[in-house]
């Protein structure tokens, strides 16, 4: 009579999937990873993983480079994978699969979080203030080469106003407007600011220490009235931002201008 000890042979079952998790949960993490990078337009704080521009520290595959320490870990785990599959039969179950997703998820993420942390103390700024109000324009480069995203960063506070006022009577919006060499204007985004409104839903309540913020990008194209869209001439350009407050039931109105920031745009190639 044979006695078969169910737990050690789920205890092997497992240790032979273990490179196969590792490899999906790499391979998601990474995705992750860069997908992060270029939405929220981070910084490429982690070359030897990967990188969104070409990279000494990687192989360049077209879109992206994949660091050498993604090279040998995705080598080592595919080839551990493959002797496992045909060797053992080991496999991947769902709830594997499923753990191995989550997991690399999580592991993407954190891998923004580190060069975002790093790179704060390296933006440079400019501001104005006026009626109790204060506009701060972050950025960390003023060279925007076509086909990329020239990204800044507007922060609102409320120093010394205080005011409760209906909804539909108060209005703000962040603007950044760029003009060519010539000072024509060439192309504008604007962002709302979005208020906390009191629980009835009908006010808006203002007061100090408050603030408000939105990132506005501009990726080189220009989109005149007519909706033709065109890439912007190589050159140099000026930033203009703004941030407006209006409300017309308390008749305030508040522009707030930083100085201009001054903007090269580059060939991609």
């Amino acid at each position: 009579m044979k006695i078969r000890i169910r737990g050690r042979s789920n205890a092997s079952s497992i240790a032979k999937s273990i490179p196969i998790f590792l490899l999906v949960t790499y391979l998601v993490a990474l995705a992750f990873y860069l997908v992060l990078m270029e939405y929220m337009q981070l910084p490429n704080g982690f070359p030897l993983i990967a990188s969104l521009d070409r990279s000494t520290q990687g192989l360049f595959l077209g879109a992206f480079s994949l660091g050498f320490f993604s090279v040998f870990l995705i080598s080592l785990l595919v080839a551990s994978s493959a002797l496992l599959m045909t060797k053992r039969s080991a496999s991947l179950g769902m709830p594997g699969l499923g753990a191995a997703i989550v997991a690399g998820l999580v592991v993407g993420a954190s891998f923004t979080l580190i060069p975002t942390t790093q790179q704060q103390p390296q933006l440079q700024s400019v501001q104005d203030s006026s009626g109790g109000f204060t506009l701060v324009v972050y950025y960390d480069s003023t060279t925007l080469t076509i086909g990329k995203n020239l990204t800044m960063r507007y922060v609102l506070s409320d120093n010394s106003y205080q005011l409760v006022t209906p909804y539909y009577l108060f209005g703000g919006q962040f603007s950044m407007v760029f003009y060519d060499s010539t000072g024509k204007q060439a192309v504008a985004f604007r962002a709302p600011v979005t208020f906390k409104l009191t629980p009835s839903q009908y006010y808006v309540a203002l007061q100090p220490g408050e603030s408000w913020s939105t990132l506005l990008s501009w990726n080189g194209t220009i989109i005149p009235a007519n909706g033709t869209r065109y890439l912007a001439s190589p050159g140099e350009y000026s930033l203009a931002s703004y941030a407006v407050l209006d409300d017309v039931n308390a008749s305030l109105y508040v522009v707030l201008h930083p100085p201009d920031i001054h903007v090269v745009v580059a060939s991609s190639t």
